[in-house]
């Protein structure tokens, strides 16, 4: 397998492997698919697909996660911290579920996923632009709204981009944003062209849904198309 991985490819993408130009230089990708090669075993896996854990002659550079936890560990919090941390959590969460967007978002799913578990039969015969734009619909029911709620909380925890450089362009919170930007004007389309060819009206008002929501999303995250996803934006 390649070794050639963009760094954090995954993190912005909408994991639609089939359709990506990418999977050989997707760490991620190559791990899922060493995967099944290596019976489940995880551990055989990540050493197939990124490479030992040690490479000879040079000394293992630690993850991501083993430097947050060695940082963290620097200081351990007291049962009182813990308990302000618990419950700074559930505000947070609560607060953010009560957002707009991550209302209009998760009201967009549940309708969706009603339209389509009730139109299960509408691709039988269907023309290829109906079956294309189903196909595209059902793959970004859940990621929209998971997307717009990771975007919601890390800019809630992180307004700055501290943990990348300060960035107001380049933070998490723009790059999922991003995506989710994305996969709302393509499931805008695809409803269109539902409602185009086979005049279902709630196609038509799905689609006018998505278009609330790709502003909603616009205005609260202005910059989110300046976020160069890794390999996908060069």
């Amino acid at each position: 397998m390649s070794r050639n991985y963009i760094d954090f490819i995954s993190a912005y993408c909408d994991g639609w492997c089939e359709r990506c130009a990418f999977t050989e230089r997707c760490s991620n990708f190559a791990v899922q698919s060493a995967i099944g090669m290596c019976d489940g075993d995880f551990g055989a896996a990540i050493e197939l697909a990124v490479g030992p854990a040690v490479e000879p002659g040079r000394e293992r550079q630690k993850t991501i996660g083993e430097r947050m936890m060695s940082f963290l560990m620097d200081h351990e919090p007291t049962g009182q911290e813990l308990e302000q941390i618990g419950r700074e959590m559930k505000e947070r969460t609560q607060r953010l579920d009560r957002h707009r967007l991550a209302e209009a978002s998760l009201d967009y799913m549940v309708a969706s996923r009603r339209w389509l578990e009730a139109h299960e039969s509408v691709a039988e015969g269907a023309a290829p632009a109906v079956c294309e734009a189903i196909r595209v619909i059902r793959w970004d029911v859940h990621l929209i709204h998971v997307k717009i709620m990771r975007a919601l909380t890390g800019r809630d925890e992180d307004p700055g981009g501290s943990l990348w450089d300060g960035s107001p362009v380049q933070n998490d919170w723009n790059g999922s944003a991003k995506v989710a930007l994305i996969s709302i004007e393509r499931s805008e389309r695809a409803w269109r062209v539902i409602a185009a060819e086979t005049g279902d009206d709630a196609a038509a008002v799905l689609a006018g849904s998505l278009t609330t929501l790709r502003a909603g999303v616009s205005r609260d995250f202005p910059r989110a198309m300046e976020f160069r996803r890794p390999g996908f934006d060069g």
